[in-house]
């Protein structure tokens, strides 16, 4: 298979200059900008400080970006909130925090939306240097978290994350899985949690009645992120 073969497995065109990659991320390519939601830097060791006994893992959460960048090429990264897991970080915590994002802003810049999860990410990491913001706007669209919602619709098409979709499938010995994807709507665009050990909601047994109105009128596309491949499901919600 070419290179552009390649390439055409792992992006999915969802309007002119906007794509949805494989890894979950959502590529801005005028501006050589992509957003990842949910990445939840630090998850196995916040669990382990909350008394969870079973190996501490985050699921190569650094080498998962520095691939990414690898193959993008971006000028910006903007995390769409939850770039951490939980606040007042334990040492090996922080350590793989700054670690990976000392790291990333090495090559781009980085930007990070205020999620409901590391609301305290300013105070607990003053030494990175990160611009924190509540909301960002470009190409179009209004990127934030999720956790909170504008009152009225947004003259910008929304890009939010925050509940972690996810399609149910079940392979031919019975096992079953959730594979991220991507929510399309007319109004808005819900990204996948970019970190793998985020089960994910299961949105083929229906969506929460707030996401459904935000997403506007006609039916709700659903674009899987496999890790390998970007796929448009042929079912509309």
């Amino acid at each position: 298979m070419t290179a552009g073969g390649r390439k055409q497995l792992r992006e999915v065109e969802i309007s002119p200059g906007i794509l949805a990659h494989a890894s979950g991320a959502l590529i801005l390519r005028e501006l050589r900008t992509i957003l990842v939601a949910d990445v939840h830097m630090g998850y196995g060791w916040a669990q382990r400080r909350r008394g969870q006994l079973g190996p501490v893992h985050d699921a190569g959460v650094q080498q998962r970006v520095q691939a990414l960048i690898d193959e993008l090429n971006p000028a910006t990264v903007i995390f769409l909130g939850d770039v951490v897991h939980a606040p007042r970080p334990s040492a090996q915590e922080r350590a793989l925090v700054e670690q990976t994002l000392q790291a990333v802003a090495t090559r781009v810049e980085i930007i990070a939306v205020r999620g409901n999860h590391d609301r305290s990410f300013a105070r607990d990491y003053p030494d990175l240097g990160i611009r924190v913001v509540e909301h960002w706007q470009g190409a179009g669209l209004l990127a934030m978290h999720g956790d909170h919602l504008p009152l009225a619709p947004p003259e910008e098409r929304l890009v939010i994350g925050h509940i972690h979709p996810a399609i149910g499938v079940r392979d031919d010995a019975g096992a079953s899985r959730r594979i991220p994807a991507f929510l399309v709507g007319a109004r808005a665009l819900v990204l996948p949690a970019f970190s793998p050990l985020a089960a994910g909601f299961d949105v083929s047994e229906g969506l929460p009645r707030g996401i459904r109105k935000l997403c506007g009128p006609g039916g709700i596309e659903v674009i899987a992120a496999t890790g390998n491949r970007a796929v448009r499901l042929p079912a509309r919600l």
